[in-house]
């Protein structure tokens, strides 16, 4: 028997529509280094119309792949939500990949057009000549930046075209939007979303016990845009008439604290070193973060003193999140449970986070058994869903269980409540003597001392145990380091067992990190391979155990 429902197709197109009638007067704006430049709602669908007239005119057809190279601006949304509206699909570049990845990516989803930030011109320019497939260069602001025969202006595109346009309405499991992985281990991987999962995502990103976005919230658009669609946050923040706030390139301290005094935000998303900048520049001049209702960080685990102090400070909670560019990327979310069972709120909101309806997760041991989900067995976390891929583009991948799970790569625990805790990469964990060590847990202990800003664990070669963990760390006070290093080790001791606590240590100005701006253990493995790191041996008792 079928259901009497109507089956009308849910997709960008929907939620475009949506917005535009019923949120006209929500604002969108740009931030320029001074102040933000709002523009309506209603304004944006126009130009957005306009857009799609221009591509029509130079010949873009359904099915055809649109990159964008652009930070963060409401041109940018102008085109996330003409493209899918139109039945083509809106490829997001991440324009912080090497420009050998930027050109094979662009390639590989086969990019008829590409709409290019003017700001980011310089990046572009190594890249053309290995992009010759690409049809048109449509260069927003200043065209001239672009020195190519393939630029179109983008405001000559908009010029003298309709402000309203007929939106088809693609099937539901058409591609609506094309994402790159980061490419940490060989070349990036796509993943295309369809405009059904797109619809999604939106919709879940609105629920109390996901994102909880809605019509009274100013976003701070942090995330990338070209990086998993920012979190799916310009979808769901238009489908909710939230206003948004764009920052383009600008992310720095003294920029971070002008946007949050003129718009006061009440939600946004970072990673946890943005977040600690905030902290540092609160440090050095006061800055008022109490106007946001929830912060999300996700990319990296956040230490406890990082949520405590955010939590005192200011009174805004710190919700962690745990996603993949496969998952769109929205997967778990550390929102404590109504009942605490005598655990403190930080104990629960220091966990990677129970799904979001829709989601499923389970536990596999390397035989690909079940395990329990009991808070103590350990195994590779596996995900389906239904904004999850289900495999890559145009590419075979070992990443998907026979019965059609995502194998993540993450390894952890998932407790009888749901609830999610990332132990470590199944590249990341530590083997020494026959006995586990988890690089995630070492760090957020080091980070709970005061004297240690950033730390990346890794394993290094030992002649006795196979492997030892290595703490890469960037500290606030750069003077004697011997005594810093005993330091840490009694302060470890007291918190970890004694066999977890590093004789390799590393002290750096810096840490590498990737596109998206998470810490590059690869990098630093290869760095450590080449004999680029600086490595001291700081081991008081010599007896490990």
């Amino acid at each position: 028997m079928l259901s009497t429902m109507m089956n009308t197709p849910l997709g960008v197109t929907t939620l475009h529509r949506f917005g535009a009638r019923h949120f006209a007067s929500s604002r969108v704006g740009d931030y320029d280094g001074e102040q933000v430049k709002w523009r309506r709602y209603d304004e944006i669908d126009a130009d957005s119309a306009r857009l799609a007239h221009g591509l029509l005119g130079l010949g873009l057809a359904e099915g055809d792949r649109v990159g964008t190279f652009m930070w963060n601006s409401t041109r940018h949304l102008e085109v996330y939500l003409a493209v899918p509206s139109m039945g083509a699909v809106l490829h997001t570049v991440n324009c912080r990949l090497s420009p050998e990845h930027i050109a094979y990516i662009i390639d590989h989803a086969g990019d008829r057009f590409l709409i290019v930030d003017s700001r980011l011109a310089s990046v572009l320019l190594p890249v053309l000549p290995l992009i010759p497939k690409v049809e048109y260069l449509i260069v927003t602001d200043d065209s001239a930046s672009v020195d190519d025969p393939r630029v179109v202006a983008y405001d000559a595109l908009l010029a003298d075209s309709p402000a309203d346009y007929h939106w088809p309405e693609p099937t539901e499991n058409a591609a609506a939007g094309i994402c790159y992985t980061s490419g940490t281990t060989g070349n990036p991987k796509g993943v295309a979303y369809s405009q059904r999962t797109t619809y999604l995502h939106a919709l879940a990103s609105r629920a109390v016990d996901s994102f909880a976005v809605q019509e009274r919230d100013v976003i701070l658009m942090l995330p990338s845009m070209f990086h998993a669609n920012a979190w799916g946050f310009p979808y769901s923040g238009w489908m909710s008439g939230a206003d948004m706030v764009m920052p383009g390139p600008l992310l720095q301290g003294q920029h971070l604290r002008t946007m949050i005094e003129q718009t006061r935000p009440t939600l946004t998303a970072m990673v946890p070193t943005l977040l600690g900048d905030l902290l540092r520049a609160d440090e050095g001049q006061s800055l008022d973060l109490s106007c946001f209702r929830a912060i999300v960080s996700g990319g990296s685990a956040v230490p406890s003193s990082m949520i405590e102090v955010v939590r005192d400070r200011w009174g805004v909670p710190v919700v962690q999140g745990w996603g993949m560019t496969e998952t769109s990327p929205m997967c778990v979310l550390s929102h404590p449970p109504k009942d605490l069972e005598g655990e403190s709120e930080t104990f629960w909101r220091l966990k990677s986070g129970r799904p979001v309806p829709g989601i499923e997760v389970r536990i596999v041991d390397d035989q690909g058994n079940c395990l329990p989900q009991d808070g103590v067995a350990i195994g590779e976390l596996q995900l389906r869903g239904a904004w999850v891929t289900g495999e890559y583009l145009n590419s075979e991948s070992d990443a998907f269980s026979s019965d059609g799970w995502l194998r993540t790569g993450d390894v952890g625990v998932v407790d009888a409540r749901g609830y999610v805790q990332l132990t470590d990469r199944t590249k990341d964990v530590i083997k020494s003597g026959g006995e586990w060590i988890s690089s995630v847990d070492l760090e957020d202990v080091l980070l709970q001392h005061a004297a240690v800003t950033e730390v990346a664990v890794i394993a290094i070669p030992d002649e006795r145990w196979q492997e030892r963990p290595l703490a890469v760390m960037v500290t606030q006070d750069q003077g004697e380091v011997t005594e810093l290093l005993s330091e840490l080790r009694q302060f470890l001791a007291q918190r970890v067992a004694k066999f977890w606590v590093p004789e390799y240590w590393c002290v750096r100005d810096s840490i590498p990190k990737t596109s998206v701006g998470k810490i590059d253990k690869k990098g630093l493995r290869a760095a450590l391979a080449s004999n680029e790191l600086t490595v001291q041996r700081h081991d008081s008792e010599r007896k490990i155990r």
